[in-house]
């Protein structure tokens, strides 16, 4: 049998060492995509001084902690937070840029909300959505650089988001997103017909959280006690 030399053993355990360096990076890059989310390239103007030194940027949305279910007090928060995850595509390392040279990376977005698939269905436009809001800022997560929250508690139902602003590609460009929008995937049938060119992937609607009970109503009912809604379905139908 042969021995293994000294110098064969160590470069044995630097490739070692080398490999789990490089997958603990890659889980941390890619920590915030372990669930449904969808993605846009955004491709910068090689024609624009401000955006020529940029590679194509990876946007991925989607909401945090999927599956996401609607509050429902005593059994979930609802807590659920529109994400946003910036990465460059050719490396796949995350964006970040400091403001001495272009403005800081800023993202908002306008969120539209249909309370179920008829409410939906029905909407001639995304004004006719149960509720909106308008020119949200999404701030960035300390200590996680490409990574943006616009923190929320969500219902049950259907959820859209156009997305805009600018980013600041590693102090070196200025990449815009234009208004684009994007609404979650249901189960219940297709939810697409508002959603903007160029997205791949999907994130998945608000739930009910009963529905994973079984039996589904072993737990508290969709009201409470003191006449108020559980179920916002009801709320808007009052």
């Amino acid at each position: 049998m042969k021995k293994v030399s000294k110098s064969s053993s160590a470069i044995f355990i630097i490739l070692v060492a080398g490999i789990a360096i490089i997958s603990a990076s890659s889980y941390s890059i890619n920590e915030a995509m372990a669930f449904p989310h969808s993605n846009l390239i955004i491709v910068p103007d090689e024609n624009d001084p401000n955006q020529e030194h940029a590679n194509p940027i990876q946007l991925v949305l989607g909401h945090t902690n999927e599956p996401a279910f609607g509050k429902l007090p005593g059994i979930h928060d609802g807590k659920h937070y529109l994400e946003v995850d910036l990465t460059d595509q050719a490396t796949a390392l995350p964006i970040q840029g400091s403001n001495e040279t272009f403005p800081k990376t800023e993202i908002f977005a306008d969120k539209y909300y249909f309370r179920d698939r008829t409410s939906f269905e029905n909407a001639q436009s995304l004004e006719d959505a149960d509720a909106i809001e308008r020119n949200v800022l999404l701030t960035p997560v300390f200590g996680q650089p490409g990574l943006f929250y616009n923190r929320q508690v969500v219902d049950e139902g259907i959820y859209g988001y156009i997305i805009r602003g600018a980013i600041n590609y590693y102090s070196v460009a200025l990449v815009p997103i234009e208004p684009t929008t994007i609404f979650c995937s249901s189960q219940e049938g297709d939810t697409s017909r508002f959603n903007s060119e160029g997205w791949t992937g999907s994130f998945g609607c608000v739930e009910n959280i009963k529905d994973i009970f079984f039996p589904r109503d072993s737990k508290k009912p969709d009201y409470n006690n003191s006449g108020g809604y559980e179920n916002p379905k009801e709320q808007y139908q009052s």
